[in-house]
């Protein structure tokens, strides 16, 4: 849109995985302001501070600019400027030799969240280059709660707020005061309307404190026990929906055997929270119409609990009716009027024999393609023909990737394309991969980045990726099959210096490795076929003339579609899994070896499980506290965002800090049996005496980038104190746990602990 000189480009930001709607205000190709879009369906007006401050960002003197090479040692900080097309050339002939040698499987790749990156492009280029060792970030974040949820109902289930306030809605392991800011906006409007809250969280964070009318303060990790509880409850007082589990669901009786296992009583013991809290919040939730269980990030990141918890939470929107109702939990499925996920990575590209493969695939199959090709066959007969997501998944698993190139078994891993990622802060154990990315066996280490990172310092080559503002952007869901909708933001800007999009990183790789007639000239082409079914129907041209003049299109929605007859067979929808019903008892699960029902297993490193090491670290360690003017490792070079919070906290109660001698303000050192790091104290109430939490994803873009400080990565970084073996990680997800852990804290210079 244009007004005399200034043009207003609708925008999608992607500060986060929410991604408000702003308008963006150019003249003369240069960006002047960011403003809340009043008509977008989410922020309505609002937007939070770490969308204010990308204008800092796209004209920061600090982003990566051009493509680089390394010439002196990886950490050195030795560069030299070289353009595009040499660096895809040189890339492209170092990976074609590498294939020869040691097959298409040398090379894997680790992806982050988004931010701008097209995850799915790069799984593309993998796929179709023969490797099935892509590996990211949602092993720990999202895509596992995805990946249980279609084993279970053939779909995932979010909160649909903007459709109908919830009777209740439950807030389990997340904090979207500070996580999710335009949620919460919504969140306090629904309070105010009458919604009751029940928050499952260790601390009265802002959340617990704003919203709650009921606070579940249970011990960090215990989840999966409380929602077994929950179901124990709900199924032995027969709170549940009679009607819908004798028509919808398949094992009932199964999981109505296994909850006896965990009476109230017994599940206090465990998760520290009174037994009327345990009762009460059951009832609560069971007996309100509609209701919603959220998605917490926390339930994602416990290791050995992963798939029960979320498992667990499937099952309750089930059983109580809630599932696929305005609401309460609606099914989430892909988008009916896009070429999406595994079509548009080309996916059957990727042959039989290379999946066999996958890293780690004989220890995690749920997660690999053993799990993922049966949710997708279950699915493909219901998702118009066009099976379940991908993107994000199928995955190899992170820790094999690291394992495979220090120790060349199973086989070598020689080379690593890391994109819209920063793991030496983002994944656990940090030394681990930190020897990973030093490596010698590690022939080629190729960044896609916005920034130096401490991760870049280690690479041999870098490109400039553009950000959200300087290229088009499509919602993620919508490229990977994770939500039936279509929303496209318009480019604000033309990338500053030789950035680029990083889908011409990974195009022009392809296109000299033999992949050209699987890629589109530009982005935007790419868009438009991905959503020319949606263009057809509503007689736009291209992805570029929606994002213009409409920007996001949902389809009608239709309460309880599995009641409805679907049009493709003449039969009820029913779900999209093996048997048609909910699976309460999962049959996927069972095929791959793994418990069917959702159990508690209580996590490795606790008071319970360790009581002699509790004795020396003798408070609960948790990890991951999201940070309103941050998101995981980013905008710490950003003034306006570090304003907010300009050093990495630790909360400890009162007495905590009274019995250790720390004062608020302090520097402490925060140890676990994995060695220490140091953040400044927040004495504060929130949190009780025997638990210490440390904010994540800490580092430090104003100290010296070349080793031995890498941006001060090992000073302050959660992961430096979280483990990757496979005993701390869920079995059939390979999940990691960030929580719980034990710990000890004491001021800095009191006394030597581990470095």
């Amino acid at each position: 849109m244009l007004i005399g000189e200034i043009e207003v480009k609708k925008v999608m930001c992607f500060g986060c995985s929410l991604n408000a709607g702003i308008k963006a205000i150019v003249k003369d190709g240069k960006l002047l302001k960011l403003e809340a879009d009043p008509e977008h369906y989410l922020g309505r007006g609002w937007i939070c501070e770490r969308s204010k401050a990308f204008i800092t960002h796209l004209y920061h003197p600090d982003r990566l600019n051009y493509p680089m090479k390394r010439v002196g040692k990886r950490g050195e900080g030795k560069w030299e400027r070289i353009g595009w097309e040499q660096a895809l050339d040189e890339i492209a002939e170092k990976l074609r030799k590498l294939k020869e040698q040691y097959g298409a499987e040398t090379l894997a790749s680790l992806g982050g969240t988004g931010r701008g990156h097209q995850q799915i492009i790069k799984e593309r280029f993998m796929n179709l280059f023969g490797s099935p060792n892509s590996a990211t970030a949602g092993q720990w974040c999202a895509l596992v709660c995805y990946q249980i949820e279609n084993a279970t109902y053939g779909a995932s289930s979010r909160g649909k707020s903007a459709l109908k306030s919830a009777a209740c809605t439950v807030l389990w392991g997340q904090n979207p005061e500070e996580s999710q800011a335009c949620l919460y906006r919504e969140l306090l409007r629904q309070k105010r309307e009458g919604t009751k809250f029940i928050c499952i969280d260790p601390k009265r964070s802002e959340s617990v404190a704003d919203l709650a009318d009921i606070w579940v303060p249970l011990r960090p990790g215990t989840d999966a026990a409380l929602a077994l509880a929950w179901l124990n409850v709900i199924i032995k007082e027969e709170l549940y929906d009679k009607e819908f589990v004798d028509k919808w669901c398949y094992g009932f009786d199964r999981m109505k055997e296994r909850v006896k296992e965990y009476p109230p009583g017994k599940v206090a013991e465990i998760t520290w929270v009174p037994e009327e809290t345990i009762v009460a919040s059951a009832r609560l939730y069971a007996t309100s119409k509609p209701a919603s269980i959220q998605w917490g990030v926390k339930c994602d990141m416990q290791g050995v609990n992963v798939t029960s918890v979320n498992h667990a939470k499937a099952i309750l929107r089930s059983i109580t009716g809630n599932l696929d109702v305005a609401g309460g939990d609606v099914l989430m499925g892909p988008c009916e009027e896009a070429n999406y996920g595994p079509v548009f990575e080309y996916l059957d590209m990727l042959p039989p024999e290379q999946k066999s493969k996958q890293l780690g695939a004989d220890r995690h199959r749920f997660w690999c393609f053993a799990g993922y090709d049966m949710i997708y066959e279950a699915g493909k007969r219901y998702w118009w023909g066009k099976g379940n997501a991908a993107g994000y998944m199928p995955n190899c698993h992170t820790t094999s990737v690291y394992d495979a190139i220090i120790t060349r078994k199973p086989y070598p891993v020689t080379a690593l394309i890391i994109g819209g990622d920063n793991p030496m802060v983002a994944y656990p154990n940090t030394r681990h991969v930190y020897e990973a990315l030093k490596s010698p066996n590690l022939e080629l280490s190729v960044v896609v980045e916005q920034w130096l990172t401490p991760t870049a310092m280690l690479a041999d080559y870098l490109f400039p990726a553009a950000c959200w503002l300087e290229m088009p952007v499509m919602h993620m869901h919508t490229l990977q099959g994770l939500g039936n909708y279509v929303y496209i933001g318009e480019q604000a800007v033309e990338p500053l210096y030789e950035r680029k999009p990083d889908f011409y990183a990974y195009q022009g790789l392809g296109r000299r490795l033999g992949q050209e007639k699987y890629w589109r000239d530009t982005l935007e082409d790419e868009f438009t076929w991905c959503i020319q079914p949606l263009l057809d129907k509503l007689g736009y041209t291209s992805a570029i003339e929606f994002a213009k003049k409409q920007g996001w299109w949902f389809p009608p929605f239709i309460e309880k579609r599995y009641e409805k007859i679907n049009p493709r067979t003449g039969k009820q929808w029913g779900f999209a899994t093996p048997t048609g019903k909910v699976e309460i008892y999962s049959t996927i699960l069972e095929k791959l070896g793994y418990d069917p029902l959702p159990h508690y297993q209580e996590p490795p490193e606790t008071p319970v499980s360790a009581p002699e090491l509790n004795k020396e670290y003798p408070y609960i360690l948790t990890t991951g506290s999201r940070v309103r003017g941050l998101h995981h490792s980013e905008h710490r070079q950003i003034q306006l965002t570090r304003r907010i919070v300009n050093y990495p906290t630790v909360e400890i109660h009162p007495d905590t800090a009274q019995k250790q001698g720390i004062k608020d303000g302090d520097w402490v050192w925060i140890e676990t049996k994995r060695g220490r790091i140091k953040q400044k104290a927040w004495v504060t109430d929130k949190i009780p005496p025997w638990m210490v939490d440390i904010q994540h994803a800490w580092w430090f873009p104003e100290k010296d980038a070349e080793e031995p400080t890498l941006y001060g990565v090992f000073e302050s970084n959660a992961n430096v104190l979280t483990p990757d073996e496979d005993k701390y990680m869920d079995g059939p997800m390979g999940a990691a746990g960030f929580l719980p852990y034990l710990c000890k804290v004491y001021p800095v210079g009191n006394h030597v602990g581990k470095g």
